[in-house]
């Protein structure tokens, strides 16, 4: 069981470095769109009418990007000063509750953008030189995010249940690091 939770983290640290690959790549793009805008505008007066929708757009994949990579490192913001002070297996017992009931919300959330990603999908982008649908900048970057997040919760959520039944591997419930591999 430990080898494979160990390949597990291991995998989602390398999902999780891909996530801020991405993230950055998405930030540099928006930085440079807007430098490219301003040259544009203040040099030319010709400025780039999709920068804005772009950069938008961007930060959406970027903003749900980033709750997957904080839920890898636990970034979120969490009471620990509770949970912190409960013995070991009943604080193990309250955070595998805290996850199922993440999973489960996860779960209808994703079962809930079905009917909306075909709504989204009869709208395209309004600026951009190519049309998109628009479900491509909202529904589907929710859907990518809570995949991941979901995959990650999946393993805290059977680590917490590791630490139910009297696991003392200090490991359990720890950020997805490369060092905790």
């Amino acid at each position: 069981m430990d080898r494979i939770r160990h390949i597990t983290r291991s995998i989602l640290f390398r999902i999780g470095q891909t996530e801020m690959l991405i993230c950055a790549t998405i930030l540099i793009g928006i930085v440079l769109m807007i430098l490219v805008q301003v040259l544009l505008n203040a040099g030319l007066g010709d400025p780039i009418t999709w920068e804005q929708e772009a950069g938008a757009y961007a930060l959406v994949w970027m903003t749900f990007l980033g709750a997957s990579i904080a839920l890898k490192y636990v970034r979120h913001v969490t009471i620990i000063s509770f949970v912190g002070k409960l013995p070991a297996r009943l604080r193990n017992f309250v955070r595998a509750v805290t996850y199922g009931i993440m999973l489960w919300t996860l779960y209808v959330l994703v079962r809930e953008l079905s009917p909306i990603m075909v709504i989204e999908g009869r709208s395209t982008t309004v600026a951009l030189p190519i049309d998109i649908p628009r479900s491509y900048f909202f529904s589907v970057p929710l859907l990518v995010s809570c995949t991941l997040m979901s995959l990650t919760l999946v393993l805290f959520f059977l680590e917490a249940v590791m630490g139910v039944f009297g696991n003392d591997d200090p490991d359990l419930l720890s950020p997805i690091m490369e060092h905790a591999l």
